[in-house]
């Protein structure tokens, strides 16, 4: 099957397997989130001890408090970013293996 790759305008690249993998999670978790968007964020250690170690999550924030500028469309779902998590995977691709994210350089 061929890889689609899309780019946001903040630089960062995903898969259609993520998107697809994302607009599921929030299938599932939205219900009980409601006046919530999705939140993605994502920390990557690039000096110290912990340098290399990547660390991300899904969280669920008030909409009232996501800044527009930030919040990004992965297909037609909106997705907040925080502008670390920009920093931290611009020109890196999101992807899905086996239900797993994936960071691709």
């Amino acid at each position: 099957m061929p890889l689609n790759l899309f780019r946001l305008p903040c630089g960062v690249i995903y898969t259609d397997t993520f998107s697809h993998w994302l607009a599921q999670r929030h299938a599932e978790e939205a219900p009980q989130h409601p006046r919530q968007v999705l939140t993605l964020d994502y920390v990557r250690c690039r000096t110290g001890a912990q340098k290399g170690n990547a660390w991300w999550q899904l969280l669920w924030t008030p909409e009232e408090v996501v800044p527009t500028h930030r919040t990004f469309k992965f297909n037609d779902l909106p997705v907040y970013l925080p502008k670390a998590t920009q920093h931290g995977l611009r020109e890196r691709c999101l992807d899905c293996d086996g239900g797993q994210l994936m960071v691709r350089p």
